[in-house]
C-alpha cells in the first residue's frame, strides 16, 4: 500500500512536470508511440510523415513491435493496437474497423478456377488451397469459417508461416500462396495483381468478423498539450485518409 501510495504520488509530480514543460502553441519534446509491425507501411508511414511536418519540434519515438505497450512502465504515450483494452485508466479511440479479405494473385486464382471448376469453391477444395499463414507470438494463426450461426476451423495446407508482413505479402505477390488480411494490409499497387476468392464464405484468422485498430492513451495525460495534439491529429488523419476502411 505504502509503495502504491508513492507511486501514485510520484506520476502526478511527473504528470505536473510534463504540464508545465509542454505548450499548445509550440509543442516541442519526445513523443514515444508503440504499434505492431504490420502496421507500419500499410499506415503509419505516411501519417508521421505528416505528423512531422506538421509538428517539427516533436521528436518522434516509435517503436514498431507485436508487444503490447505497458503504460507506466515502458515510458510510452500513445499505443496503436488492435482489439479491446480492458484498463479503467486508459482511452481507446477507433482509427479503423475492417473485415478480413481471402486474396490470391490472379494467375493463381484463375488456375484454382478451372482445377475446381468452379469460382465458388466448397470448403473442401479451399483446404486443398496454398495458404500463406501468420504466425503469432505463441502459435499460427488458423482461418476459421462461419457457418450455421458457428465458427468452424478451416484445415490448411500452408506453403509460408511468418510474422512479417512484408514477407507475406511479398509471397502473396509472387502467387504463392493465399493470404486471409484485414482490408487495410494491402498496399495500392498489390491489388492490381491479387484478387479476393471464397468471397461466398464469411472467413477470419480469429473467429471475428471485423477487426478494430485503436488509438490507446492514458485518460490523466490527455490535457498535456503534447498528447491532446497528437491524439486529435492522428484521428483525424486517420478519419480522412482510410474513410473507406473505417466502418462503424
Amino acid at each position: 500500500m505504502y509503495y502504491q501510495h508513492i507511486g501514485e504520488i510520484l506520476s502526478k509530480l511527473t504528470y505536473a512536470d510534463e504540464l508545465i514543460s509542454q505548450s499548445f502553441d509550440n509543442p516541442s519534446g519526445t513523443l514515444k508511440v508503440s504499434a505492431p509491425p504490420g502496421l507500419s507501411k500499410a499506415l503509419l508511414v505516411p501519417l508521421f510523415r505528416r505528423f512531422r511536418q506538421q509538428f517539427p519540434n516533436i521528436l518522434l519515438d516509435l517503436d514498431y513491435t507485436n508487444e503490447y505497450a505497458l503504460f507506466g512502465q515502458d515510458s510510452v504515450d500513445l499505443a496503436i493496437r488492435g482489439g479491446p483494452v480492458d484498463d479503467t485508466r486508459l482511452i481507446a479511440k477507433p482509427l479503423i474497423r475492417s473485415g478480413f479479405t481471402l486474396w490470391a494473385h490472379t494467375q493463381l486464382a484463375d488456375r484454382l478456377n478451372t482445377q475446381f471448376g468452379t469460382t465458388n469453391w466448397s470448403i473442401e477444395q479451399l483446404c486443398r488451397c496454398p495458404a500463406i499463414m501468420f504466425r503469432s507470438k505463441t502459435a499460427l494463426v488458423p482461418w476459421w469459417v462461419h457457418k450455421q450461426g458457428d465458427w468452424q476451423p478451416v484445415s490448411s495446407q500452408p506453403v509460408l508461416i511468418s510474422n512479417d508482413s512484408a514477407t507475406l505479402l511479398d509471397a502473396l505477390a509472387q502467387g504463392e500462396g493465399m493470404l486471409l488480411a484485414p482490408d487495410w494490409l494491402l498496399p495500392a499497387h498489390l491489388k492490381n495483381q491479387v484478387t479476393p476468392v471464397a468471397q461466398h464464405h464469411k472467413l477470419s484468422p480469429g473467429k471475428i468478423h471485423t477487426v478494430e485498430i485503436n488509438l490507446v492513451y492514458q485518460h490523466a495525460k490527455y490535457q498535456l498539450p503534447n498528447i491532446k495534439l497528437s491524439v486529435d491529429f492522428i484521428c483525424e488523419y486517420m478519419r480522412t485518409h482510410a474513410a473507406d476502411m473505417v466502418k462503424f
